[in-house]
């Protein structure tokens, strides 16, 4: 299949199940303030999503500024999707639950997620603690992780691809950069990546996200110090400062994460990678792909999923 076909056929996928689910108003909680390209590409395709269907979306906020505002009935309640439920990143869970456990009369429903647990005791706790929640809908990334939930969750698990293919073609235009390169590999340096896997004898420019590559730079700076302030639980000054951090994100951070990454893929003609989002957005960028799996199938099964059909991807196991 072609790249615009896919594409067109994954939003078509979305759009057709979320908005039977998601009313008029909603609110979206776990929002990515870090400088992972990857999470902030889902967002923007979450709040693209939205805009196309006119819904309106009454706050942002992560888990780190989250105020819980008080909410009509009639607003849904938007988690924000990607990979990180489960006991890898265990704050997720912890704040999915606090959310849950404050909108009780509230539809909640989960963006696509993989969700994945080493202790399969604590997911089982996790899980049926969710359940309490009467009005919940939990989207699985991928088929394997739709099969465990439903054993949970029935008919309130959703399959759908990731949010980020909501991306419009037209806000990716406004930073492609001319193809003057020929390889990129992106190889992940965190708890995902595949010990031991044999590299690509051509591998071209290699990098992680750039953003996690330099210490300093004016998209990550100012972020890490609002960080250091909410961590810091000062009076009035950490509240405030949460304020800031939510328009700050919204109307800036995101942008320049955005922008940095389709500046980091868009000069070359192929990508080998390791990271799942850099996959999708060499989908939207239209480049030949070679998708690396992380270290417990996430990469695999979101292909196997939703990608094998593809023309311009490929998916090597290690």
């Amino acid at each position: 299949m072609d790249v615009q076909t896919k594409i067109l056929q994954l939003r078509n996928n979305i759009a057709q199940s979320l908005k039977m689910v998601i009313g008029r108003k909603c609110i979206l909680l776990d929002v990515p303030y870090y400088h992972n390209i990857g999470d902030v590409l889902i967002w923007k395709g979450e709040m693209s999503f939205l805009s196309e269907h006119h819904i309106q979306c009454l706050y942002n906020a992560s888990y780190e500024t989250c105020t819980f505002p008080e909410i009509a009935k009639d607003v849904t309640v938007l988690f924000n999707g990607g990979g990180n439920l489960g006991d890898i990143y265990p704050e997720h869970m912890d704040f999915l639950q606090k959310v849950l456990s404050r909108y009780l009369d509230n539809r909640i429903v989960i963006c696509p997620q993989t969700v994945y647990y080493e202790d399969k005791f604590r997911m089982d706790n996790d899980f049926k603690s969710l359940l309490q929640h009467k009005d919940l809908y939990f989207c699985a990334r991928d088929k394997f992780t739709f099969d465990m939930l439903a054993e949970y969750f029935g008919d309130r698990t959703l399959l759908l691809p990731d949010m980020a293919f909501c991306i419009p073609e037209v806000d990716l235009q406004k930073y492609t950069l001319e193809e003057t390169k020929t390889k990129l590999t992106i190889e992940r340096k965190d708890c995902e990546s595949l010990s031991g896997r044999v590299k690509s004898n051509e591998e071209g420019y290699v990098s992680d996200w750039p953003t996690f590559e330099h210490s300093f730079h004016r998209t990550t700076f100012l972020n890490k110090v609002l960080k250091r302030v909410s961590d810091a639980h000062i009076p009035y000054i950490s509240k405030h400062s949460n304020i800031f951090w939510n328009y700050y994100f919204v109307h800036y951070f995101a942008e320049a994460i955005f922008k940095e990454g389709v500046r980091f893929i868009s000069p070359y003609r192929e990508v080998e990678t390791t990271r799942l989002h850099g996959c999708i957005l060499s989908i939207l960028l239209g480049k030949k792909i070679t998708l690396i799996d992380n270290s417990y199938g996430k990469n695999g099964n979101f292909y196997n999923t939703w990608l094998s059909d593809l023309d311009n991807v490929t998916l090597n196991p290690k």
